[in-house]
């Protein structure tokens, strides 16, 4: 693609054609990113709960 003019016209910008997902596989796109969403949440939960468990086991050290 090559560079495009910082100032576009409406004529010019109403002559652009997009490629865009049909509605399935703009479904299957949000379902997809809503698995990876949901999985970074656990991952989150199961690192906070190790970083209080990890605190936890210092303080029994240092009693």
């Amino acid at each position: 693609m090559g560079v495009l003019p910082f100032n576009m016209s409406k004529k010019e910008f109403i002559k652009l054609k997009f490629n865009v997902p049909s509605i399935k596989e703009q479904q299957k796109i949000a379902d997809c990113l809503s698995a990876i969403d949901q999985s970074i949440n656990q991952l989150t939960n199961q690192i906070d709960q190790t970083t209080q468990f990890k605190k936890g086991l210092l303080q029994r050290m240092f009693v």
